[in-house]
């Protein structure tokens, strides 16, 4: 009988160190998630900063070539 509970508390103990090597493999893989989120995160804010710079930009040109419009407009009219 001892010899029985010798065998079961190996094993347990066979499953309990592989349920922590299986879960330290599930936190280093989630840690990579993490990265890799971040990443694509700053990458969005990056691509975001791009839009607004351009629509600034074009705004701007809006004006300008809408001022020169007006202008010629007022000066031959």
């Amino acid at each position: 009988m001892e010899k029985h509970f010798e065998l079961v508390d190996k094993r347990f103990e066979q499953m309990h160190a592989e349920f922590n090597k299986r879960f330290e493999q599930v936190d280093k893989r989630l840690e990579q998630i993490d990265k890799q989120l971040e990443k694509q995160g700053q990458a969005i804010m990056d691509i975001h900063q791009e839009i607004k710079l351009q629509m600034r930009w074009s705004f701007g040109m809006l004006l300008g070539i809408g001022g020169l419009v007006v202008g010629v407009l007022k000066l031959t009219g």
